[in-house]
């Protein structure tokens, strides 16, 4: 094996007339999807990721270029029509333009087979060392679509203040986190990192789901704001090829906590170490249940669902009594998969007040949620479907 390295290496330097240049080498290919999320007569958050995509070509004009990355935007324009372009930075009128890739009609972004054309054609265009993903829109966490018989609309009228939860405001456009995964998996690559610039996606769940697609995990587990993450702010650290994981959480939050909405949690989650996790979890799962003495309103709650949904995994665990062994192994892995969280005092919602919202208290936030204790209809419904589940009880 030696040898036949050794003459490869050879292949690559003095046997060639040309030298291998690894400058030239694509270092990483990132891939930023805006897909509906509206319905067939309204907008959704489209202007807000109009917003978004300003931003980021701000700062690439900032940055006076790309440097060593590629990037590609999918954006639906409307409940049916979508495309997929380049974004290039041109040095002599010093702006950024859209190279226009593929044109989309209808809905099939929401299937795996639609998932897996798109990255499957951002692959082909530019293979890379690394790969990134970048996803804005809503987000209803783990739950299949199917898990819904009252699927959690967005309010008609306007409202004060706008999130970006409640699935695609219309199942039609909805997108299951396991085709999401698939799609990944078939294109045979592994995401550095998946952002979700949308409500709810922080839980254990979906991290469990995409454990074997992607290293690294940054998403809320509450509401995200409608004006989304700062992108001016943090898109050095995005694109990059060795990404500053704590900095974008905490430049996220801290944009937050300065603003007249400062209502934000936000983490890194380290994918890789989600079999560990899992592995604790079963152990305590073996030996430890919920008292049902315990009033579940003492665990933290980290949405607006009635009743809740998604629960402070930490909190959880610390409800579930476990013994000073299990107790201290689950602290040292949710240290080790839970790379950087941050919060705000309050978390905002709109499910309950859909003209004004309300908030609530955090007190606690690990950077994972965790669907176990949730007596919600989705969670009996669906919960044991999840991997998550399955490796766990």
């Amino acid at each position: 094996l030696f040898i036949y390295v050794s003459f490869a290496l050879m292949g690559l330097t003095g046997c060639n007339d040309e030298a291998f240049d690894i400058d030239s080498v694509n270092k990483q290919t990132l891939l930023i999807m805006y897909p509906w999320s509206g319905t067939e007569n309204s907008a959704g958050l489209y202007s807000d990721m109009v917003n978004n995509l300003n931003q980021i070509e701000n700062a690439i004009k900032k940055n006076k270029g790309l440097k060593s990355t590629r990037v590609f935007v999918f954006m639906s324009t409307s409940a049916t029509e979508s495309s997929l372009f380049e974004l290039t930075y041109n040095s002599s009128t010093f702006s950024v333009e859209h190279q226009m890739l593929e044109n989309y009609t209808g809905t099939a972004y929401t299937t795996t087979e639609g998932l897996t054309n798109i990255i499957g054609e951002v692959k082909q265009q530019a293979e890379a060392l690394n790969y990134a993903l970048i996803i804005g829109g809503h987000g209803t966490g783990w739950n299949n679509i199917s898990d819904w018989t009252d699927y959690p609309n967005q309010a008609k009228r306007k409202a004060a203040l706008k999130t970006r939860s409640f699935g695609g405001l219309d199942n039609t456009y909805a997108i299951n986190v396991s085709s999401l995964a698939q799609a990944i998996e078939t294109n045979g690559i592994k995401m550095q990192y998946i952002l979700f610039d949308a409500c709810y996606m922080g839980n254990v769940e979906t991290a469990y789901e995409l454990k074997d697609v992607t290293n690294y995990l940054m998403s809320s587990s509450s509401e995200v704001m409608g004006l989304g993450f700062p992108y001016r702010s943090i898109w050095s650290m995005l694109n990059s090829a060795t990404p500053n994981y704590s900095g974008i959480v905490n430049g996220i939050v801290n944009f937050y906590k300065s603003s007249y909405v400062p209502y934000c949690n936000m983490a890194a989650i380290d994918c890789r170490e989600m079999d560990n996790l899992a592995s604790v979890m079963k152990e305590i799962n073996s030996k430890y249940t919920l008292d049902s003495s315990i009033p579940l309103e003492t665990i933290q709650p980290l949405d607006g669902f009635t009743p809740n949904l998604f629960y402070d995994m930490s909190v959880y665990v610390d409800s579930l009594k476990p013994s000073g062994y299990l107790k201290d192994q689950f602290t040292a892995q949710i240290k080790k998969t839970i790379k950087e969280a941050a919060h705000t005092d309050e978390a905002f919602t709109m499910l309950k007040d859909p003209y004004r919202g309300t908030t609530f208290q955090v007190k606690s936030y690990c950077g994972l949620s965790i669907s176990d204790p949730s007596q919600h209809s989705v969670a009996l419904k669906g919960r044991e479907k999840t991997g998550w589940w399955k490796a766990t009880h």
